[in-house]
């Protein structure tokens, strides 16, 4: 046997210290590697071990470690796995701690903490009914609580609901007021539901709250004036960021954009460039919608080119369709081919949804149909058989019926709520 000499003894030795000092989310230099082989049945390091992976971005070892658990997990241990079950969106595992507290006497209001941190999972796991639940039966109710509802229904698709949580958070005589994060979460509700009435209301309210200066009140505040179709307000919130970000500016060239005031949006660009900031690629995708409700073509292809050529700023899909949109807007069916044969990425149903919905010159194009291999949908065949039809190719148009019927694809009966 070869016995190791003390360099190695010692090498071996600062490899483990820092193994374990990454497993508890501390320094080398101030880790007790004697904590290491402390005995079973320590829930104090268990519990740290779990929180440090938690915080470090280590969701599923943090679940597993608690899973390895030989030591009665307390308050403090839950609420330290419960963000790595959200952060997993692991219903299943969220569930199963909850029980585990329930069964240790943990009824809601046992602990806020937990209370929370279960809440938050139920939400971030979709499962807003027993979020709701949890939430009616908690006997004391935190700024994080309330928060975490609205912003849990904003995004859950009941933005109406989360507007009238938000409401009954102001009238609760709980005493906790909301903070930036609740009014960015409410806003996001208003930029859902459209209501102006309540995007200038919630305006006054964070000013009245001196939160309407902070940053990301201000980005969620142009977003909401911009779904409600106020570019003019939306503009205003912008000037009143005492500090703009780049997604400030991504957000108002996009309201601009999607409210078809195209040359406010170039204008901001323009700024931008004054001002030294750089545009990344939502911005550039705001200018290229701004350029495809306007008809600007040839400007849509310049700033498709910039972003690769000038900004070093790879084109995504997203940016490809508008490009593509605004040429089938602007009747310039000569740069089709030349912008598709330039796709980094593999077609797909929107693309050419765009690619074919805005061509009436059909010659060569619609063969690509036929022979790219893609996921299209019984809708895009529907279209393409009708434009082949309208422009007199019937037995283009029967082909690709004649493929729909063999790849068994059938389109939706399409229905509208008006």
């Amino acid at each position: 046997m070869v016995e190791k000499n003390q360099t190695q003894i010692s090498e071996e030795y600062s490899a483990k210290k820092k193994e374990g000092a990454a497993e508890y989310g501390e320094s080398p230099s101030n880790f007790d590697a004697g904590r290491m082989i402390r005995p079973r049945g320590d829930v104090v390091s268990w519990t740290k071990r779990v929180s440090a992976l938690a915080r470090s971005g280590r969701a599923a070892e943090a679940v597993a470690a608690f899973a390895r658990m030989d030591a009665q997990p307390n308050a403090l241990t839950l609420a330290s796995v419960l963000p790595a079950c959200a952060a997993l969106r692991s219903l299943s595992a969220g569930r199963a701690v909850h029980r585990f507290w329930l069964r240790r006497g943990g009824a809601p209001g046992a602990n806020l903490i937990v209370d929370n941190a279960v809440l938050d999972v139920y939400i971030k796991c979709g499962a807003l009914g027993s979020a709701r639940r949890l939430f009616d039966g908690m006997p004391e109710r935190d700024v994080r609580s309330w928060t975490a509802l609205v912003w849990g229904l904003a995004r859950g698709g009941s933005p109406h609901d989360a507007v009238g949580m938000f409401r009954a958070m102001l009238l609760d005589g709980g005493g906790a007021a909301p903070n930036e994060a609740t009014v960015v979460s409410v806003l996001h509700a208003v930029a859902r539901t459209g209501s102006l009435a309540c995007g200038e209301a919630l305006q006054s309210y964070a000013l009245k709250r001196g939160l309407a200066g902070e940053q990301v009140v201000g980005n969620a505040l142009i977003n909401a004036y911009a779904k409600c179709g106020d570019a003019p307000m939306a503009f205003r919130a912008f000037c009143e960021i005492p500090e703009k970000d780049l997604v400030s500016w991504g957000t108002v060239t996009m309201a601009m954009a999607v409210n078809g005031r195209c040359r406010e949006a170039l204008l901001l660009l323009l700024l931008m460039l004054r001002r030294g900031v750089q545009p990344d690629s939502v911005v550039f995708l705001a200018l290229l919608s701004a350029c495809c409700h306007a008809g600007l073509a040839d400007l849509a292809l310049l700033f498709l080119d910039a972003m690769a050529r000038v900004y070093g700023i790879a084109p995504g899909k997203e940016h490809y369709t508008s490009a593509l949109d605004a040429c089938g807007r602007a009747g310039r069916l000569d740069r089709f081919e030349e912008i598709v044969s330039q796709l980094p990425v593999e077609y797909d149903q929107q693309v050419l949804g765009v690619y074919y919905a805005s061509a009436s010159k059909w010659e060569p194009l619609w063969e690509r149909f036929l022979d790219v291999e893609v996921d299209a949908g019984g809708g895009m065949y529907a279209l393409m058989s009708k434009s082949l039809a309208d422009a007199g190719r019937w037995e283009d148009a029967s082909a690709v019926r004649e493929r729909m019927t063999a790849k068994r694809i059938e389109k939706d009966v399409a229905c509208t709520w008006i």
